[in-house]
């Protein structure tokens, strides 16, 4: 068994873009690697590291930030964003970490990106969503997702961030896809580097990471389904909570009569409610934005 693999360092960097079932791999190396594995959901999750992402996306974080980051948390693995927008930056951190690189059909990507996170966090960060998640506390950890993701990668080819590309249709993300790919294999070595697809399951990744195969069944964590009913549940409370309400108490105060105080209060009780219920599901089920 590699040595790496037996302490409690930092020891595996994820250099795959989002949607290439990077959450199914993040819950595969907390089997493997018995230790948790930094994803976005870490993001949304956990306030205390805004910080030092927002100085990587300035360009201004330094090893000892990403020291604090993941190892000093205990995270023995990252993948996904924002780890893989700053792979290179990580890798100086921890030279000695392996790379994983999740891949998959690029064309597939492009459709599942644009019709999954990409969609969500267009709507989390526009009226009345935003407004919505700030009244929850939860707009940080939205908008910081959505300023990783147009961040430009250093060494990008095409000089766009992911979510630029995106936005450049088809040809353009797919070209985004594949620079990202051919520059990860150039800057890796190969005897550090493992290209991975999740439809493969324990016997690359127990291989490379030189850990014995788990019994139970390689996770399958396809949250696109998910996202979606996030998203349209973010959709109605925010309506409801944001404009609705307002606008009934708004009435209630302009023309109800000495009742009116009662229907109010009535009103508020109902937005309390179905703010606290909603809550959990627009923290997006820890998922991506």
């Amino acid at each position: 068994m590699d040595q790496a693999v037996d302490s409690q360092e930092f020891v595996l960097l994820g250099a795959g873009l989002p949607r290439t079932g990077t959450l199914s791999t993040k819950a595969a190396l907390g089997i493997l690697l018995g230790g948790p594995c930094y994803h976005m959901a870490s993001v949304l999750e956990n306030g205390k590291d805004h910080q030092y992402w927002r100085r990587a996306i300035l360009g201004q974080a330094v090893k000892e930030d990403w020291r604090k980051v993941l190892g000093e948390q205990g995270y023995r693995a990252g993948v996904d964003y924002p780890v893989s927008v700053f792979y290179k930056e990580i890798l100086e951190a921890y030279p000695n970490a392996k790379v994983l690189l999740n891949v998959r059909d690029p064309v597939k990507w492009y459709n599942s990106v644009k019709n999954s996170i990409y969609k969500l966090n267009k709507t989390a960060t526009h009226f009345p969503c935003s407004w919505f998640l700030r009244l929850i506390n939860s707009y940080d950890g939205v908008e910081l997702a959505k300023q990783i993701c147009y961040t430009v990668p250093q060494g990008s080819a095409l000089g766009l961030s992911m979510f630029e590309a995106i936005e450049n249709g088809e040809e353009t993300a797919v070209k985004f896809w594949n620079d990202h790919v051919e520059e990860v294999k150039r800057v890796v070595p190969e005897d550090k580097l493992l290209i991975f697809e999740v439809k493969e399951g324990w016997g690359p990744l127990c291989k490379f990471l030189e850990v014995a195969t788990p019994s139970v069944p390689f996770p399958n964590e396809n949250d696109s389904d998910q996202i979606e009913i996030s998203r349209k549940e973010l959709m109605r409370s925010s309506w409801i909570i944001v404009v609705l309400l307002p606008l009934l108490a708004l009435t209630g105060l302009l023309f109800l009569d000495s009742s009116g105080s009662m229907a109010l209060a009535i009103l508020f009780l109902i937005g309390c409610v179905i703010c606290y219920k909603s809550r959990e599901v627009h923290h997006l089920k820890h998922k991506q934005l």
